[in-house]
């Protein structure tokens, strides 16, 4: 009896373990897999979503001429996304990657809004 108490111990700890274990991807590292409410990963699925446009602008980055001047050519070929792969976000920014396009981005994020980004 009290070994069988010990191995369903054991086999209640090790799910317990690996229930933590956060899925990564060699594309973005550690895969973001609940998006909360008003969180930078929430901002990014959004922005990376919608049409490049004026109003994405506005809303989604810092507005900036050299922002405008470096990355709207390339936001206006990428955007709308689909099929994301989105990283978690750093503390600096995040990475996400398209299934659909093969894209892979790092945005830089600051104050809320994205100031820079890498196309890799």
């Amino acid at each position: 009896m009290k070994r069988t108490l010990t191995i369903l111990t054991l086999l209640f700890s090790l799910s317990l373990l690996f229930s933590a274990v956060v899925p990564e991807s060699s594309k973005v590292g550690k895969v973001s897999v609940e998006i909360k409410e008003g969180s930078v990963e929430e901002f990014v699925l959004s922005a990376m979503k919608e049409e490049f446009s004026l109003s994405w602008i506005e809303k989604y980055s810092d507005s900036s001429d050299a922002f405008l001047a470096a990355y709207s050519p390339l936001l206006s070929s990428l955007l709308p996304m689909e099929n994301l792969i989105l990283g978690e976000y750093d503390g600096n920014g995040i990475s996400l990657y398209s299934q659909d396009s093969g894209d892979h981005l790092y945005l830089i994020i600051k104050e809320g809004k994205i100031v820079a980004l890498q196309k890799k």
